[in-house]
């Protein structure tokens, strides 16, 4: 770790410092909303990775700016990328008039046997 100092703007006083835990800041951030959001973030994250083996991210954003009078304002942001489920295909032929098609147009039909309707036609 490196020596850090401080150098106070009012005095000129040089100080030696040391840098605070990173996750106390965190706590305080938001009044504590931006912690809490990364901890449901990446336990969604836990669940939706072990659920669909593919990898996702977690991502924290801190912008700092100065206002010139011994303020700092710091905005944060948090992103989470959960992975996708995987979609099934669904096969399709071409017919006649260039339609998709679930029957095959080049297979005769068969006398006496008759489509059957999945529920979605039924209704």
């Amino acid at each position: 770790m490196t020596d850090r100092t401080y150098i106070d703007p009012k005095t000129a006083e040089v100080k030696d410092a040391t840098p605070r835990p990173f996750d106390e800041f965190i706590r305080e951030l938001a009044e504590g909303a931006t912690n809490s959001e990364l901890s449901d973030g990446l336990w969604d994250l836990l669940q939706r990775v072990q659920d669909t083996g593919k990898a996702g991210t977690l991502s924290l954003s801190i912008a700092v700016g100065f206002d010139g009078k011994g303020r700092i304002q710091v905005k944060d942001e948090v992103k989470v990328r959960l992975p996708e489920f995987g979609r099934p295909t669904t096969a399709f032929f071409i017919d006649n008039t260039g339609n998709a098609s679930r029957r095959d147009p080049n297979q005769p039909e068969i006398p006496g046997v008759t489509h059957l309707r999945t529920n979605r036609e039924a209704n």
